[in-house]
């Protein structure tokens, strides 16, 4: 079977182990670092034997139309190196009932903390400090940007999954009482609420669900303006929630803060006491590595016809 990877950074995060359990695996590999179209590969659309798609979606702009794979002879699943596959059009690959895989909870650990950091600048109004240039009048800034110490505060986190729970456990080390409403509620360490108790009472409030049809429709509007003027909200899901209503609830004082995740150069785009910073909650050495690791698990497995993470 051939392995046709896109990987503009495979150079930088193949290590040798993890290339020693592709040579093991006898799959026939066929490797593109420079960032072309699909079709630019001849190879990939020649041939009949067995091949897998591996792809980087950076690689592809997080976009993988039907039409960039749909004449690939003899594909025999699709391989992204990440945990979302909303970026790969399924319509042919279900049509034709071609696995396409993820990977999962490969950057849990980078996700929490990075909200744990939003959360601090946050509560101590680095956001205003950074866009105001740091000033410091004697007689007025102390209270201008004076913070919210956490301790003894409440951590309502919306959805116990993985990274949930990993940001629940740091925020209870933190000496914060924990919240959390989910889906299905097994967890028995911290205290179970309904959501409209939670976003009224909590503190900082954290989305931790993962986005589907379901999931976006969860917290609405009214759940929004119940939440405390003091209170903040620190997201690390897109498209969850009514972004322009949150932003305009800090502008206007509803609101102690905001941090989210946002467009390249925008940090300054936003009035008050918001974290608008790039995506790069993961971006981590060991969530970078962990991702490879998981990536060529895949590949290894496909090579024995197993597909575990096959989500279609």
């Amino acid at each position: 079977m051939k392995a046709f990877i896109f990987d503009p950074l495979w150079d930088d995060l193949i290590t040798d182990d993890l290339a020693e359990q592709l040579k093991a695996s006898n799959l026939d590999l066929v490797i593109t670092k420079d960032i072309a179209p699909l079709s630019k590969c001849a190879a990939l659309f020649e041939g009949s034997e067995d091949r897998i798609l591996c792809l980087n979606p950076d690689y592809v702009s997080w976009k993988l139309p039907s039409e960039d794979y749909k004449n690939i002879p003899s594909l025999k699943g699709i391989f992204g190196a990440a945990t979302s596959t909303s970026w790969i059009d399924k319509t042919y690959a279900n049509e034709k009932n071609i696995p396409v895989c993820d990977i999962k909870n490969f950057s849990t650990q980078a996700v929490a903390e990075w909200a744990i950091t939003m959360m601090f600048n946050v509560a101590r109004q680095t956001p205003r400090l950074i866009k105001d240039g740091f000033p410091l009048d004697y007689d007025k800034d102390f209270m201008k940007y004076r913070g919210v110490e956490l301790q003894g505060k409440t951590a309502g986190i919306i959805g116990m999954g993985h990274i949930g729970r990993a940001i629940a456990d740091r925020c209870n080390g933190l000496g914060m009482k924990v919240i959390f409403w989910s889906r299905s509620p097994k967890e028995q360490i911290y205290s179970a609420v309904t959501l409209e108790r939670l976003m009224s009472e909590a503190d900082v409030i954290f989305p931790a669900m993962e986005l589907n049809d379901e999931t976006k429709t969860i917290i609405t509007d009214e759940l929004l303006k119940s939440m405390k003027s003091s209170a903040i909200f620190i997201s690390i899901v897109h498209d969850l929630f009514n972004l322009e209503l949150i932003l305009e609830m800090v502008k206007s004082g509803k609101l102690f803060g905001f941090g989210f995740e946002s467009e390249p150069k925008s940090f300054n785009k936003y009035d008050g006491n918001v974290w608008a910073a790039p995506s790069y909650a993961w971006t981590t050495d060991s969530s970078m590595h962990n991702s490879m690791t998981k990536w060529i698990e895949n590949m290894v497995n496909a090579s024995k016809g197993d597909f575990p993470n096959r989500i279609n």
